[in-house]
């Protein structure tokens, strides 16, 4: 088993309810969806600059890259414990595509940048099947601890890749420091024409949630599901 950490700086989750019934056509059928009362469910964007990622196996060499998520929430089929599911995952850097395809992990290089601006907001803008764009504000966050935080930063468990080709990685970090934020403005095309949310939707997160730093342990190779 190797492993590999990943300095991860701004991470951005927004968050939205959508129904159930929309996201379950596009989730395998061995993994179970987590809703809530009113049959609803969350998915979220994720952004971060990764930093200083290396290898088990060559701990000398790092590299960083710019990595967005597009995810939902389901349940381990084994255990039952609260994990996550990646409809897609696009990433800056050429090189890492290529790597993860081997071990069957179909990650996307997209056009991403991701900036920190000195007045507390976060400019992301890039191209993912379309240009994307989105600006969250910090200034006035705090921190949060509460079942909707711990639901989207808490899980420790990966699945990736559609119907009978699915894979399972596992992930370990400490305890993240989660603060708040606002979405200023935003627009990104791929979940919208994938029927993921509409435009309405898009504009109106459940939840913006921020970690500054934070390291991640992503264990591999992922396991067939």
């Amino acid at each position: 088993m190797a492993t590999v950490r990943i300095n991860l700086h701004n991470v951005i989750y927004i968050s939205y309810l959508v129904p159930a019934d929309r996201i379950r056509p596009f989730v395998p059928k061995v993994l179970n969806l987590v809703p809530d009362e009113n049959n609803m469910v969350y998915i979220s964007f994720v952004a971060m600059d990764c930093r200083q990622t290396r290898l088990s196996a060559f701990p000398f060499i790092k590299f960083s890259y710019k990595q967005l998520n597009l995810r939902t929430y389901v349940s381990d089929p084994k255990t039952g414990d609260a994990s996550v599911y990646f409809f897609n995952s696009g990433v800056s850097l050429g090189f890492i595509p290529v790597l993860t395809r081997l071990i069957g992990i179909s990650w996307e290089k997209i056009t991403f940048n991701l900036n920190k601006g000195y007045d507390g907001k976060y400019n992301a803008t890039g191209y993912w099947l379309g240009d994307f764009n989105f600006e969250i504000d910090t200034a006035l966050s705090k921190e949060l601890n509460n079942s909707t935080v711990s639901h989207i930063t808490n899980p420790m468990m990966g699945f990736i890749g559609p119907e009978g080709k699915t894979r399972s990685f596992k992930i370990y970090h400490k305890a993240l420091k989660v603060y708040s934020a606002v979405l200023n403005n935003i627009k990104f095309p791929l979940p919208e024409e994938k029927g993921f949310i509409t435009y309405k939707e898009l504009t109106n997160p459940d939840s913006v949630l921020m970690v500054p730093e934070a390291e991640f342990i992503i264990f591999l190779p992922p396991s067939k599901v």
